[in-house]
């Protein structure tokens, strides 16, 4: 089982720690303790998805498995922008607050929208027997355990800062370097397939 890890730093993973580090440093200079819904921070985050989709697009070898990371990809994108509400559901008196897709007469559908597009992704990857791609990605490349350990603290982290902080810079930080190790995953197994 051992031989299935890599336990060798990641070059790639540099991009995350720089984003954590210097996210930090920033958020203490200027003594920002809270991050609000679609603000230029939370907005840039996504660019390690975007990058994350491109690479999935551009994979040549396990295309099925790939192009589902996209699928999941753009609906984490979609999620940043709260499936739309962060663009057309603003409060008049407050640009970083929103209607809730509840108080639209037909809003609901948002969320069966979301949960067709879930459900229509899943099927196609077994359509497309997915597994065969998972276990040539097992079987070919190693896993890359310290970007798994990183972006397990970051999730930890995400949820810690929410839950028992009440600290949005904090849980934004995490958020966002957690996308680059998102990212960082990405062009690790592109890169060795």
């Amino acid at each position: 089982m051992l031989k299935k890890l890599d336990f060798k730093f990641q070059k790639i993973d540099i991009i995350a720690i720089i984003v954590f580090i210097v996210s930090i440093i920033w958020a203490k200079i200027f003594m920002i303790e809270e991050i609000l819904e679609n603000t230029i921070y939370e907005n840039i985050a996504i660019i390690p998805l975007i990058l994350g989709i491109i690479y999935c697009i551009r994979a040549k070898k396990y295309r099925t498995f790939f192009i589902f990371c996209s699928l999941i990809l753009f609906l984490m994108i979609a999620r940043e922008f709260s499936y739309g509400r962060v663009l057309f559901c603003q409060l008049p008196d407050n640009p970083h607050d929103y209607y809730p897709w509840s108080h639209y007469k037909y809003g609901f559908l948002a969320h069966i929208v979301v949960g067709i597009y879930i459900a229509a992704s899943c099927i196609w990857a077994l359509y497309k027997k997915i597994w065969v791609d998972i276990i040539g990605l097992i079987n070919n490349i190693k896993f890359p355990i310290w970007t798994f350990l990183a972006a397990f603290l970051m999730t930890f982290l995400q949820i810690y800062s929410e839950k028992f902080l009440h600290n949005t810079a904090l849980e934004e930080i995490a958020e966002f370097t957690l996308y680059c190790l998102i990212f960082s995953f990405i062009y690790i197994y592109c890169k060795k397939s």
